[in-house]
């Protein structure tokens, strides 16, 4: 998009039919087929929030992403509408109902407006080698899709994940694959699921009042220890889901709702200590193994759909029962049965992408790497050649597409492309919602530039080095300075 702005010749290649990899909205879900079902990435943070499992912090911090959505004017609503919960300050992409339209929107509108100014967009077009285009790497490459077309370019950028990046390297041969990419070998990649089941009576809001909060179940502890770590249980079908995480309109006789409840999203091990592990082990069945797409759509009409339904429906109606109780609801909500549900696991077994998240190893001394540094070194991995990567799997911010976003800015600054102004804004300063953060960053601007200020009653110097620290500096747009030459 901002290569095309600029006056650049830009071909985007895109191995599968839609945009967006791991930001995968499904739209058109639910028996009015009006509903999003978000089977990927989803949300953004524009201030940093925080969450807790047990000893480990998580800090998501995404404003670059949020800088992008106020440039392209596209809508939003708050993520969770409880203040009180940690993930309040998260934000989704809605439309002009303040519906939700699901986070391709943000790739679908930059995708747009890249062609708008003349780039070329093909689908079904896997990049399948690099070569030289000459005798010597600056004088450009050659890139071949899966159908045997040949492209000639001065410059090339991998948005791939780990796997398929380092893997097309591999297959390129010739003088590609003789240089051994070092960086990209750096993360380790996991997988991530979600899943989303359809009532037409949303009772956890009609019955029972939870339209926010998370919720899990428990069972009884493995009392035979075993070789598989984290081996699931047979039942209940483990739950880890948000109750305002989910499509669900209230346009019902009594302003009563339907939608989509998300009954699970993570991995094999639980966020809460006393939770179900396995979680991955006990879904991964009723999915493909195998698969272009990381959805699979759950009908009662195939059997081992139908089963997967009665025992999530199951293992919901056992964890709500005393709260169903306290309303007399619990006989109607046990008569129900979701209509239709989406799995989606992001695994080794999705083809073109084959995880669900990275995030970089630890270092020799077993403590956690620098933010920024494997971007870092990532951004160009054969040092000396136009290739370049911009991924989550490397970024600075790892699981959201604020990583991607990061490196691509980083890439394009290093191409000579111009970028919007990151200015001095009081959203990315260290005192939001006053010029105080305004005028911090200023004048830390100014003390890099070599700008003398006035010594006391002015900004100390270790909160002007502060600023430029990486850990302080990682996600200001337009990109994390620490990426930078």
């Amino acid at each position: 998009w901002r290569a095309a702005a600029s006056g650049r010749k830009v071909c985007v290649f895109e191995r599968s039919m839609r945009p967006g990899g791991r930001i995968h909205s499904l739209r058109n879900q639910g028996p009015k087929q009006d509903l999003v079902v978000e089977a990927g990435g989803y949300r953004f943070a524009p201030k940093e929030v925080v969450q807790h499992f047990g000893n480990v912090t998580w800090r998501i911090n995404t404003p670059l992403t949020a800088a992008i959505v106020r440039e392209l004017k596209l809508p939003t609503k708050i993520y969770n509408p409880d203040a009180s919960q940690w993930d309040h300050g998260m934000r989704v992409i809605v439309d002009d109902q303040g519906e939700d339209a699901g986070y391709l929107t943000l790739v679908e509108t930059m995708l747009h407006r890249a062609e708008r100014s003349g780039a070329v967009v093909r689908f079904g077009a896997e990049v399948v080698g690099l070569g030289l285009l000459g005798a010597k790497p600056s004088e450009g490459m050659v890139v071949r899709i899966k159908d045997g077309e040949e492209f000639a370019a001065s410059d090339v950028m991998l948005n791939l994940p780990q796997r398929p990046a380092i893997e097309l390297l591999r297959r390129s041969g010739g003088a590609v694959s003789s240089v051994f990419p070092r960086p990209l070998y750096d993360p380790v990649s996991f997988p991530l699921f979600k899943f989303y089941v359809h009532y037409d009576d949303a009772w956890w809001v009609n019955d029972l009042g939870l339209a926010s909060g998370a919720f899990y179940n428990t069972a009884p502890a493995e009392k035979v220890p075993g070789h598989v770590p984290d081996l699931s249980i047979e039942m209940p079908a483990p739950l880890q889901g948000q109750y305002h995480d989910g499509h669900v309109r209230c346009d019902l006789p009594g302003n009563r709702c339907r939608g989509f409840l998300q009954a699970y999203y993570g991995s094999d091990h639980m966020q809460d200590g006393d939770g179900i592990n396995g979680a991955l082990k006990f879904y991964t069945p009723f999915g493909d193994s195998i698969s272009e797409d990381s959805a699979t759509f759950i009908k009662p009409g195939a059997s081992h759909h139908k089963e997967l339904l009665e025992q999530v429906h199951a293992a919901l109606l056992a964890l709500h029962k005393p709260q169903l109780d306290a309303v007399n609801a619990t006989a109607r909500v046990a008569a129900m049965r979701p209509t239709e549900a989406v799995l989606s696991i992001w695994s080794d077994g999705v083809q073109g992408i084959h995880a669900g998240c990275h995030q970089p190893k630890l270092k020799p001394s077993g403590e956690a790497p620098v933010p920024g540094e494997l971007a870092k070194a990532a951004m160009q991995p054969l040092p000396g050649w136009p290739i370049y990567v911009a991924n989550e799997a490397y970024g600075p911010m790892g699981c959201f597409a604020e990583g991607s976003l990061a490196m691509s800015e980083a890439v394009l600054t290093r191409l000579g492309v111009p970028l919007p102004p990151s200015g001095a804004n009081e959203a990315y300063g260290p005192m939001g919602c006053f010029a105080e953060g305004s005028l911090a960053m200023s004048e830390a601007v100014l003390t890099r530039l070599g700008v003398p200020l006035p010594p006391s009653g002015w900004l100390q110097q270790e909160l002007v080095e502060a600023l430029f620290e990486p850990e302080a500096s990682i996600g200001r747009p337009p990109t994390d300075p620490f990426l930078l030459p």
